[in-house]
């Protein structure tokens, strides 16, 4: 009878310890780790910045041709991001002007109240086309540039009617681009096979103001943007030298040297870098290779450089 009894006793209990069973343990996964911080891959090819755009805070680019190489840099944290999209680009000049549609062989200036058709007046048959426009004026280079023999043909937008034609070939830099600077022809030669040119100003009516920089300015890639009313800043093929130019009157006005963009190297490579404005007085210089996306803050007034390094992928 005291066996049995004890056995009740267990059973009342509920268990053998007499405890509820213990209740189920929720494990939590851990949070993600935070992505890597962003750095650049150098292209192994052409690193050509492009979409280059600055305020006075960042300055936004894109690498190469790659789709995923656009960047944001801070430029006093030097914090580097990546950007999902192209950013816009910002336009050499200080206000939005009018533009050129060269589908050929059809050649339009457009502004803000429409487009005018050029192609009448055009010779037929020229491609590609490479024209420029102010506005008022409208410049088309034609000819056969590869042998010498490229002219510009200056344009009357409003009377559709041709100004005057000139040649622009210089020693070996025979291959052109145009771009209007206010009311000043810009025309940039290249040597049509290797990465070296030179550029010169000229009036609408044809006469040649001055050399782009000086006799030797490097000007490959033709990477410039409007300072003032007056002066544009042109940078040098290799991003190494800056020239500030009165385009109205041609006098250089002052030029800079970049020569620690590039930190061991004597150099970038030609007519990869870029140059954008960052606020008042001050410009901003993109590096191509071998400091790609590192940027050259640059005082306008003082001539003073500080170089923000973009971190590189290792």
């Amino acid at each position: 009878m005291r066996s049995l009894g004890f056995v009740v006793a267990l059973a009342a209990c509920g268990g053998p310890s007499g405890l509820p069973p213990p209740s189920p343990i929720s494990i939590k996964a851990p949070p993600p780790p935070p992505p890597p911080p962003a750095c650049i891959t150098p292209p192994e090819d052409i690193a050509t910045i492009t979409h280059a755009s600055g305020g006075t805070a960042s300055v936004q680019y894109c690498i190469g041709t790659a789709v995923d190489q656009c960047f944001a840099l801070e430029l006093g944290s030097g914090k580097l991001t990546h950007l999902t999209a192209p950013p816009p680009p910002q336009p050499p000049a200080l206000t939005d002007g009018a533009h050129v549609e060269t589908t050929n062989p059809e050649l339009k200036v457009c502004t803000g109240t429409g487009c005018k058709t050029l192609t009448p007046q055009v010779w037929p048959g020229a491609a590609p086309l490479r024209a420029a426009t102010n506005g008022t004026i409208a410049v088309v280079l034609l000819g056969d540039a590869e042998s010498g023999r490229g002219y510009a043909d200056v344009y009357d937008v409003t009377k559709t009617k041709k100004l005057t034609t000139f040649k622009y070939a210089r020693g070996d830099y025979k291959c052109g681009e145009v771009a209007m600077l206010g009311e000043t022809i810009y025309i940039g030669a290249s040597t049509c096979t290797a990465p070296a040119g030179r550029a010169a100003l000229y009036t609408t009516k044809g006469r040649k103001i001055a050399n782009v920089g000086g006799k030797d300015f490097g000007t490959f890639g033709n990477a410039f943007t409007q300072v003032d009313a007056s002066t544009w800043a042109f940078l040098g093929e290799n991003g190494v030298h800056l020239a500030l130019q009165d385009v109205v009157k041609g006098k250089v006005v002052k030029t800079i040297e970049l020569k620690d963009l590039f930190g061991a190297a004597p150099m970038g490579n030609p007519g990869e870098s870029a140059i954008v404005r960052l606020g008042e007085g001050k410009l901003g210089v993109i590096a191509g290779s071998p400091a790609n996306g590192s940027v050259a803050v640059v005082d306008t007034t003082s001539g003073a450089v500080q170089v923000v390094r973009a971190p590189l992928c290792h």
